[in-house]
C-alpha cells in the first residue's frame, strides 16, 4: 500500500472522528436543561476534564495524571494490557514505561526500524510541539456506564506515527477515572 495514501486516509478519518466528537458534544450540551449544565464539584464537566487532563500532560504533572487512575488500575496500550495503580505509580517514579509515553520522548524505548527513522514522541511533546493540535471531549453511556472520551488530533512532521490520541474515562463515585490509555 502506498504510505502517502495511507497517511491521507488516516488523517481524513481522524479529522472525521474529531469533528463528530465535537459536534456530538455541542448537541448534547444544547439539549441539557440548565440545572444539569451547572458544574458539580464531585463531577467536573467533560470540557473541564478535557482542559485539566490535557493540561496535566502538557505541563508534565504526573501526580495529577495519577490522580485520575483508580485503585482498580487502567488498560494501557493497543493491546489493552491491565496495569495496576501501583504499577503506574512505580513507572512514574522511575521514569519508565507509561511515564515515557505520556511525558518524556527521550526515555521511550522502541525497536529500531530501518525503514522508518521517525522517532517516537511522548504525548506531552505531541501536545506542546505540534503545528496543529485539536482536542475534543464527549460523554457517552456504554453498557450502563457513563464514559468520557477525550481525543487529541495532532499534526507533527517530526513524529508522524501518532495522529489521534484518545483517552477513555469512567465515571466513578470519586469523579472521572481513567479506563483506557492508548
Amino acid at each position: 500500500m502506498n504510505p502517502a495514501f495511507f497517511r491521507r486516509r488516516v488523517g481524513s478519518y481522524c479529522g472525521f472522528v474529531l469533528a463528530a466528537l465535537i459536534a456530538a458534544s455541542k448537541v448534547v450540551a444544547a439539549q441539557l436543561p440548565a440545572e444539569s449544565k451547572k458544574e458539580d464539584t464531585h463531577r467536573p464537566s467533560v470540557q473541564s476534564l478535557e482542559r485539566e487532563f490535557f493540561g496535566a500532560i502538557r505541563t508534565g504533572n504526573s501526580d495529577e495524571v495519577l490522580s485520575y487512575i483508580s485503585d482498580r488500575g487502567v488498560s494501557v496500550g493497543r493491546e489493552a494490557q491491565h496495569a495496576s495503580r501501583g504499577d503506574i505509580q512505580q513507572q512514574f517514579q522511575n521514569h519508565q514505561g507509561l511515564y515515557c509515553k505520556l511525558f518524556d520522548s527521550a526515555c521511550i524505548k522502541t525497536p529500531i526500524n530501518l525503514g522508518n527513522s521517525a522517532p517516537s514522541c511522548s504525548y506531552r511533546d505531541l501536545l506542546t510541539h505540534s503545528r496543529k493540535v485539536r482536542t475534543a471531549g464527549s460523554e457517552i453511556t456504554r453498557n450502563g456506564v457513563q464514559q468520557a472520551v477525550l481525543v487529541a488530533q495532532v499534526e507533527n512532521s517530526q513524529c508522524p506515527e501518532d495522529k489521534l490520541i484518545d483517552f477513555i474515562f469512567n465515571l466513578d463515585a470519586d469523579g472521572w477515572k481513567l479506563f483506557s490509555i492508548p
